[in-house]
């Protein structure tokens, strides 16, 4: 089980897979889930990841990154 911490994106506080942002110039660490920060800031690494997922979300992405299935 990861962190719980909030996604910016959408606000929803849980322990889902995030992707972490480093902002400058203070350098703060901001988090989206994946699939929020696919749709909102288009970031390709996100839209990768939830594309070979399948479109899953939550604990069924985790799943999937972390056992290839879910």
């Amino acid at each position: 089980m990861s962190d719980v911490r909030p996604c910016l994106a959408c606000g929803q506080q849980d322990d889902h897979p995030r992707h972490q942002v480093v902002i400058p110039p203070d350098m703060a660490s901001v988090f989206f889930h994946y699939d929020c920060h696919a749709q909102v800031g288009g970031c390709e690494s996100c839209v990768s990841v939830v594309k070979d997922a399948g479109g899953k979300t939550g604990d069924e992405l985790r799943n999937h990154i972390m056992n290839g299935k879910g």
